[in-house]
């Protein structure tokens, strides 16, 4: 019995595991603990994904696109966001994007894919239906707002999903 520390056969009868099924199940287990995130892991994702997506719409709306929204929306836009709305849409955008754009990634690449299809859809349904349903709504609006949402959508996945790799030890391609 070359080879066999214990100089044992492993048994083969009755449908029992051989020794090598044994340990190969063993390191799946092992491993699958590795990259299953923790319950701390995945709050942390969705706080990363909350202040990236915060820090980068603020910046969006309140400085980089401000002028294009004043002039192409005009007594539609509020002076002040209903602080509320604003709260209810971030806390069901966040866990979407966590969930699906970070949790869902299997590498870096993926969580770009991901989370870009995420805005598509998202931030296309909103200014697609808009555009439809609300008479004059700017037509200039739609190209830039999906765009937006594709890319701000992209990259909080991104960083939620670095911050899983980084708390699960999990290698990301």
């Amino acid at each position: 019995m070359a080879g066999r520390p214990s100089g044992k056969k492993p048994r083969m009868s009755g449908g029992a595991r051989t020794e090598s099924a044994v340990v190969s199940r063993a390191n799946e287990a092992s491993r699958a603990s590795r990259l299953t995130p923790t319950f701390g892991a995945i709050v942390a994702s969705g706080v990363a994904v909350a202040v990236v997506m915060l820090v980068l719409d603020l910046t969006w709306l309140g400085v980089i696109a401000l002028d294009l929204y004043k002039s192409q929306l005009g007594p539609l836009l509020r002076p002040q966001p209903d602080v509320v709305a604003a709260a209810l849409f971030y806390t069901m955008y966040v866990v979407a994007t966590t969930a699906y754009g970070s949790l869902g990634a299997k590498t870096v690449r993926d969580a770009v894919n991901r989370g870009g299809a995420l805005g598509l859809v998202a931030y296309g349904t909103y200014e697609l239906t808009n555009w439809a349903v609300i008479t004059g709504w700017p037509v200039v609006l739609v190209p830039a707002d999906i765009a937006w949402g594709v890319a701000l959508t992209a990259i909080s996945s991104v960083v939620g999903h670095l911050i899983l790799v980084r708390m699960t030890g999990s290698a990301s391609r």
